[in-house]
């Protein structure tokens, strides 16, 4: 569910706070993961097909005045664990979180600098996969689920990011 909150108007740069929906996703990971938080990491869209955080360049930069190698990778991996968390939640009797979400391994991929602000997008699993997911995790209490986020700029993959999360019950 999503929560209202006032926050920085972006197209005001800043200058004028509003009332904004900000999704249970966004509130759960500056809550439960610092990093997110001190990222600026932002929930751009939530759909059927994906999951697109956003978090500004200001926050994550290098010394060259580029995203942040880390900041790139972890707001990729956040898409990543935001897709399996928000499928978790969607689960029956999900009202109280009874399971652990955790990443199991992963790799990264870096093509090239990112100037600006960061964008990851992960792309929600096929529903064959899904089901598998959800049988072996009713079956053993426990299930696996291989993603793959892409951090993205000008439509070009900045960073390729594959990674194996793990749900526990």
């Amino acid at each position: 569910m999503d929560q209202a909150l006032t926050r920085p108007d972006k197209a005001s740069n800043f200058a004028l706070m509003k009332s904004v929906k900000v999704p249970a996703l966004e509130l759960f990971l500056h809550e439960m993961i610092p990093l997110a938080k001190a990222m600026g990491v932002g929930v751009e869209v939530s759909d059927a097909r994906a999951l697109t955080l956003t978090a500004p360049k200001e926050q994550n930069k290098n010394s060259l005045n580029t995203a942040f190698g880390g900041s790139l990778v972890s707001l990729a991996t956040l898409a990543g664990y935001g897709v399996v968390w928000e499928l978790m939640k969607n689960e029956k009797g999900a009202d109280k979180a009874e399971w652990s979400i955790v990443v199991k391994e992963s790799r990264a991929a870096y093509r090239r600098p990112v100037i600006g602000d960061l964008r990851a997008i992960c792309e929600r699993p096929a529903q064959a996969a899904i089901a598998e997911f959800k049988d072996a995790l009713d079956r053993y209490g426990k299930a696996k689920l291989k993603l793959r986020a892409r951090v993205i700029e000008a439509g070009e993959t900045a960073v390729d990011v594959t990674a194996a999360f793990v749900v526990t019950r």
